[in-house]
């Protein structure tokens, strides 16, 4: 392949006008695929769900009013403000304030209410003398003037199984109410409801003028959705200008002439315009997360016009560059793109993308890097001199066998402490790394833990079971016909409990979507990655080495890494959640190339006895500060998703570039290469 390759740059020096015309008839689609892109921002996207998963998601969130809107009106003269705000602003917003609705969805969920204990002395309350006191109470509770909210109760529960006292305190509290809106936009429509919430917040805005002692808050499903969005694209913008600005930054240190920032800022565009537009061939929309995570990318993608140009300082030509660099250079990438192309067949939609993009921006890159680049390059006729960075790794090569018995007796210690009690936890609940307020999290917990009736199914699942086995021992009708005949001598319809005869003959557990059980899917696909990764991974290298020997020394570091990124996790309770378990297509993907280029170095120094392992540390020094740039970048990030991969991700390549740059010239003397 390395001659093949050699001669096509022989090939295209003579014939530039054939390079540039083919050039540009590959940019223009790209071009024209990349433009008609669209982004979204629903962290769903990153989901591992089956077909019946989804459609069983979209029920219980139809159930749970997932596209409900909560506003949180406090104020110390609730009472006397609250009225007038309703009346004057939210009627303008089709906002239903009528706690009844509340109480309606309580007594839907009436079994879940009940507490065990009541089970053993149902049979008393079902008496004809028993449900005659009930409804007398029932009826005097009528009489009073303003029971209407009261008179919805006794429909749903006129034998008082469930007692409205907790409900009736909070409702009766002086500082807080509450009301509902639903947007008619649903959940997942962010863009849509980002200008509701614009309208809704105008509102809270002026009521807070109007009225200087109340607040109006908003919470639901669709404000989280919107404020995800919203922050993601922030720190999306924030993470890829802060790795831009960073990057560019060192690079013009590194590289004194201007020109070698160009060709490495037009081979990343280059790649990164490929990965677009092969995005737009399989999908017209895309989370914006992805191309959030696509900083790191660019730390990944820089580092083959990098090695490119800082051989370049060694050597007196450019297909002698070409012939030095492009071995490793090709299976790196190689190997690189065979981790990331392992996302594709995973179920979660933004995973598929992100493996695609990644793949195809890493190709895009090479191809630049072999095709075009190389004509782009000139060999400078100046003295060949080192990159301007104090730093060399050469210490480490000198003092390999005191650092790799290191190493190794850490690896062991890490092993036997941290990895012998419990692996790190996978974090499947998509709630974790949504982002909200403070504010927003502790109003959410206290009406979810006070007020959502949609707690109960979480907190008491086994009481539908109770309630189904004691009416599959009794029989319903009898009870419905004692009301019945009960409820005439009072003096109320027949009809008049007909919900409550519902629930006792029809009722049906809500259907609700346990995020926990994807936690063994993460779990497969963890180890999915790993296995695929490893398997791409180590067979290119044995194939490109041609050695069994070598292939190992050169998977060894990687192997070791992840030892040490397991240790380091359960060390600071860090969590694998639906986002950051690509890293280990990143570790694989990156740790390689380091691996690589030593493994590679070593080999060329043995056979001709000339030393290029400084050249090689040189650019894997530029390298790894370039990735960790671009990762460290995402640290910075507020969106929870991103922050995590960030530094997870961090913490592992810090790893691999320690084990990559030691374990391999220890191994290589160790194994008499």
């Amino acid at each position: 392949m390395l001659q093949w390759l050699l001669n096509i740059y022989d090939r295209f020096s003579t014939r530039r006008l054939w390079l540039w015309g083919c050039f540009t008839t590959l940019l223009i689609p790209l071009l024209v695929l990349a433009l008609t892109l669209r982004y979204n921002e629903d962290i769903m996207d990153f989901l591992p769900l089956e077909q019946a998963d989804r459609e069983a998601l979209q029920v219980v969130q139809s159930q749970q009013s997932a596209s409900r809107i909560i506003l949180i009106i406090e104020g110390d003269s609730l009472r006397e403000q609250a009225a007038e705000v309703c009346t004057q602003y939210i009627p303008d917003l089709q906002t239903d304030s009528d706690p009844t609705e509340q109480l309606q969805a309580i007594y839907s969920l009436l079994p879940y209410f009940i507490p065990d204990s009541v089970y053993s002395c149902l049979d008393s309350l079902f008496t004809r003398q028993a449900v005659s006191r009930a409804l007398q109470k029932d009826r005097n509770i009528l009489s009073i003037p303003g029971s209407g909210f009261l008179a919805t109760a006794i429909r749903y529960d006129p034998l008082g199984l469930f007692p409205l006292r907790d409900f009736e305190a909070h409702l009766k509290n002086e500082k807080r109410t509450y009301a509902f809106y639903d947007t008619p936009y649903g959940s997942t429509e962010t863009q849509k409801n980002a200008a509701l919430m614009d309208s809704l917040e105008h509102v809270s805005q002026t009521v807070a003028q109007q009225f200087p002692g109340l607040s109006l808050r908003w919470i639901g499903a669709p404000v989280i959705a919107v404020k995800n969005a919203q922050r993601i694209k922030l720190d999306t913008l924030l993470c890829i200008s802060l790795s831009l600005v960073l990057i560019i930054a060192l690079l013009a240190y590194a590289f004194p002439r201007k020109r070698d920032l160009l060709l490495i800022l037009l081979s990343v565009s280059f790649g990164w315009l490929t990965g677009m537009a092969a995005l737009r061939l399989f999908t017209s929309t895309v989370s914006a997360m992805v191309l959030g995570i696509g900083s790191i990318l660019i730390g990944i993608a820089v580092n083959y016009p990098l090695h490119l140009l800082v051989h370049q300082r060694y050597t007196t030509s450019v297909r002698q560059t070409l012939q030095e660099v492009l071995s490793p250079l090709v299976v790196g990438n190689i190997t690189t793109v065979g981790a990331f192309l392992a996302l594709v067949p995973l179920k979660a939609e933004a995973l598929k993308h992100l493996g695609i993009f990644a793949s195809a921006m890493l190709i895009g890159t090479i191809v630049f890097c072999i095709f075009i680049l190389p004509h782009l390059m000139t060999v400078r006729n100046v003295p060949i001199r080192e990159i301007k960075i104090p730093l060399n790794l050469r210490w480490l090569t000198l003092q390999k066998t005191i650092i790799a018995l290191t190493i190794a007796l850490s690896t062991y210690l890490l092993v036997s402490h941290f990895l012998t009690e419990q692996p790190p936890l996978f974090n499947s609940n998509p709630a974790s790394i949504n982002y909200m307020s403070e504010q927003q999290r502790k109003d959410i917990t206290f009406f979810d833990s006070e007020m959502n009736p949609q707690r109960a199914i979480h907190t008491h699942k086994d009481r539908a079971n109770l309630w189904h086995d004691y009416w599959n021992a009794h029989n319903p009708d009898s009870l419905i016909h004692l009301i019945e005949q009960e409820a005439v001598q009072q003096g109320f319809r027949p009809e008049a409990f007909t919900p409550f005869y519902q629930t006792l003959t029809s009722w049906k557990p809500a259907q609700t979507f346990d995020f926990s059980h994807l936690t063994n899917t993460l779990n497969r696909d963890f180890g999915y990655i790993g296995i695929v990764c490893s398997l791409i991974v180590f067979f290119f290298l044995w194939l490109s080495f041609k050695s069994l020997k070598v292939a190992i020394i050169a998977f060894v570091p990687m192997a070791v890494s992840w030892v040490w990124i397991f240790a380091v996790m359960r060390l600071f309770g860090l969590q694998f959640n639906i986002v950051n378990i690509i890293l280990a297509t990143f570790i694989f993907g990156q740790g390689d190339d380091y691996t690589i280029f030593i493994v590679e170095g070593l080999l060329y120094e043995r056979r001709t006895g000339k030393a290029i392992l400084p050249q090689y540390h040189q650019s894997i020094l530029l390298s790894a500060l370039l990735m960790l740039i671009s990762i460290g970048s995402l640290t910075f990030a507020v969106h929870p998703a991103m922050h995590s991969l960030g530094l997870i991700t961090l913490i592992g390549m810090s790893v691999v570039l320690l084990m990559a740059v030691t374990v391999p010239p220890f191994l290589f003397k160790f194994m008499k290469i």
